[in-house]
């Protein structure tokens, strides 16, 4: 399949606290629809950043019963 749209692409959103080395302050690039409807996202630490995986880090230490699997799906990214 093959579609042209037209798509809204935006850098404003930021991301990280700027405290130090593991939460660099970064623009995240976003692609929406002309409806709002957001399709890609690119954070340039990775779609996970250091914030997430020490979030999900905490998360797993605090529900030890749960499998990496389990927890995966029930961990929210922030």
């Amino acid at each position: 399949m093959i579609q042209v749209k037209e798509l809204i692409v935006t850098d404003l959103s930021r991301k990280g606290t700027g405290k130090d080395v593991t939460s660099p302050i970064r623009t995240v690039l976003e692609v929406y629809t002309k409806n709002g409807e957001l399709l890609a996202y690119h954070d340039s630490q990775g779609n996970y950043s250091v914030e997430d995986l020490i979030s999900f880090s905490k998360f797993c230490l605090s529900n030890k019963e749960l499998s990496i699997d389990e927890a995966l799906k029930k961990w929210k990214a922030n």
